[in-house]
């Protein structure tokens, strides 16, 4: 015997009794007014220098004859798990309202932006829809991935090599004016190290443009004093109305995560907290991929995938890409059932080790059945936008309360021995779980809807 089963579980993906706070609505196949409703993306309003506006297609070919590489390619354009989104087009689904504060930080309130969250969020998409969104306004927009290899002098010296001499603004009052003959404004640093205020003093020299310099993965970067110098360039850059903004892009539950505690430059910065998706924005991203690969997907399949990635778009591309290959490959242009359960086991074997690891270490102990139940009740449970889950909200559906049983069980994964595949958030009068790693949730849902035969 397994103990109490686990609550709000009536149908491991098809309940809804569990108060998920995101919607439940999907867009019938072929629908374009559902499918284009987020098609029209935020843009900035004030063209710097003239900038252009304009979109990017794509085009698909109108009969699928089978898996061919050509197909596959195509497939692997409008299911992209693995590549960030890089163009503007239809694909980009349910981040108007992130865009549009960014935007808006950077436009009308002159202020550095630092973008965070969990993985798996599409980040790094945004961030490359904000790079072409300013570029198309007349911003000169420099993005640059991070490693803990590259010093703060590295990253900059690879922004001001990019940024020409034709935007150095020459004057009696500016002490680099007697230096004409340079391409880049790297040349105007000194050879080897040099101080935030050196760099502060060459970028007062542009002119005739707004740079918008974007640093993604900034979590990456260990090194204290790397950190310590971007809090003084923040501050550096603000008060001196520098025309350059940086744009930080990390993954982090907080602020003080990704830059450290400084307090002095908060009034610089705007921090935009990556959302997961709602089921809705779910819903479209899978069937705009589908449209731009001219096949469709069942209904009851689209809100399947929805339930089992839980907002998390990394997960909606991979079971689309991998599902939509099922179904090519076996001559059908619906992508039904069978083709999910495809889908779902081939993300169960590339899941991450890590992942897997933390999963076997939680259940390989005594009462596994009652800690893989008081698991998937934790993934199963409604979390707020930071993956925190209350246990108070593990009750089902007579709204009877997590027994004190239930409760020990959610502890212990909290422990090493246990994977830690939970941590506590301790808060006044509470305490709450997240997963540790929030990609365990999806894997969760989808090794047991695997194993119980309930996808």
């Amino acid at each position: 015997m397994r103990g109490p089963a686990p609550p709000r579980q009536p149908d491991i993906l098809g309940q809804d009794a569990t108060g998920d706070h995101r919607g439940r609505m999907f867009p019938s196949p072929g629908n374009p007014t559902d499918a284009n409703a987020d098609m029209e993306l935020p843009r900035f309003t004030m063209s710097v220098n003239g900038g252009f506006r304009g979109g990017m297609g794509v085009n698909a070919p109108a009969m699928l004859k089978g898996l061919t590489p050509e197909l596959n390619g195509l497939l692997r354009e409008a299911f992209t798990p693995t590549r960030p989104k890089q163009q503007l087009n239809g694909l980009f689904i349910g981040r108007s309202d992130t865009l549009r504060r960014i935007i808006s930080a950077i436009e009308e309130e002159r202020a550095h932006v630092i973008l965070y969250g969990d993985r798996g969020r599409g980040k790094t998409s945004v961030a490359n829809g904000i790079e072409k969104i300013a570029a198309q306004a007349g911003y000169l927009s420099l993005k640059l991935t991070c490693s803990a290899e590259l010093s703060f002098e590295d990253i900059f010296r690879h922004f001001l090599k990019k940024i020409p001499s034709t935007y150095y603004r020459s004057g009696a009052d500016n002490p680099f004016a007697a230096r004409r003959n340079f391409n880049s404004f790297n040349e105007l640093l000194p050879d080897g190290t040099f101080s935030v205020t050196e760099l502060n003093e060459v970028l007062s020299g542009i002119h005739a443009t707004h740079v918008l310099l974007i640093l993604d993965e900034y979590d990456r970067v260990t090194d204290e004093d790397f950190r310590n110098k971007l809090a003084e360039l923040f501050k550096n850059l603000t008060d001196s109305s520098i025309p350059v903004t940086l744009l930080v892009v990390g993954v982090a539950e907080n602020l003080d995560q990704l830059l450290g505690k400084h307090p002095s430059i908060q009034r610089s910065l705007v921090p935009v907290h990556l959302p997961l998706m709602t089921d809705q924005e779910i819903g479209r991203l899978i069937q705009a991929g589908a449209q731009n690969a001219n096949i469709s997907f069942a209904p009851d399949v689209v809100q399947r995938v929805a339930e089992f990635v839980r907002g998390l778009p990394y997960y909606a591309q991979l079971l689309g890409l991998h599902a939509a290959r099922s179904a090519v490959s076996r001559g059908n242009t619906v992508v039904e059932r069978p083709d999910l359960a495809y889908a779902v086991a081939r993300c169960l074997q590339e899941a991450e080790r890590g992942i897997v690891d933390s999963y076997a270490r939680a259940l390989a102990a005594e009462r596994r059945g009652e800690l893989e139940d008081a698991l998937l009740a934790a993934a199963l449970c409604p979390a707020d936008a930071y993956g925190a889950f209350d246990p108070a909200d593990l009750a089902g559906e007579g709204g009877t309360p997590p027994n004190q049983e239930t409760l020990e069980l959610l502890k212990r994964l909290t422990r090493e021995d246990h994977g830690a595949v939970l941590a506590p958030v301790v808060e006044p009068g509470r305490e709450r779980y997240r997963f540790r790693n929030q990609m365990m949730r999806q894997y969760v849902l989808m090794r047991q809807a695997n194993e119980r035969g309930q996808i």
